[in-house]
């Protein structure tokens, strides 16, 4: 039976490369979620301290 290394993506450099340059637009998709996600606590934290000072003002 041939082994056939025309789907492993470490078979050779060019392939390898292929393989980590299409993986690299990840992180910057994560790191804009962190920075909504900051933004969301942030909006939440303000409405939460407006309505205490209302209600205990």
């Amino acid at each position: 039976m041939p082994e056939n290394d025309d789907l492993d993506p470490g078979a050779n450099t060019q392939m390898w490369q292929a393989f980590v340059d299409r993986a690299d637009p990840e992180p910057s998709r994560s790191s804009g979620m962190r920075v909504a996600l900051v933004a969301a606590a942030l909006v939440v934290l303000v409405i939460v301290v407006a309505l205490a000072w209302l209600l205990f003002g």
